[in-house]
């Protein structure tokens, strides 16, 4: 049931140190709620590990929420990083709580992985972003 994505970067112009400091910044902008937290960070290395969780969907009456754990890593280098994102578990919620799924449909499935999808997206966009200077003297 988990699916692991790996994506690699190319960014030009920039050494890890850049890469790294706009990787934290979307983590700290992306990652808002108690329940998405960021677990690991080195500076050095420029590796940021974060566990979130993320509403994917709802079944067709809007009753059940579907919802995803899922684990993302960013390894940065000069001129490039990684984004690895592992879906860890399934879960619904309802009005009697949250409880873990067994099955997945290919729908869900689905749903699952556009959101993660959508999460290497943003990241990307967000790094590659020359409008996001970290050398800005405003």
């Amino acid at each position: 049931m988990s699916v692991e994505t790996t994506e690699v970067v190319e960014v030009q112009n920039q050494n890890q140190k850049e890469i790294y400091a706009k990787a934290r910044q979307w983590f700290s902008q992306y990652f808002v709620s108690g329940k998405s937290v960021v677990d690991y960070e080195d500076p050095e290395t420029g590796t940021i590990i974060g566990n979130g969780i993320a509403q994917i969907g709802t079944d067709p009456f809007g009753l059940i929420k579907y919802n995803i754990e899922y684990n993302i890593r960013i390894d940065t280098k000069d001129g490039k990083f990684r984004v690895v994102t592992k879906i860890i578990k399934h879960t619904n919620t309802d009005t009697n709580g949250t409880y873990d799924v067994n099955y997945l449909s290919k729908d869900r499935e689905s749903l699952a992985v556009q959101h993660v999808s959508k999460i290497v997206s943003d990241i990307n966009k967000y790094v590659i972003d020359p409008k996001i200077d970290n050398k800005s003297n405003w």
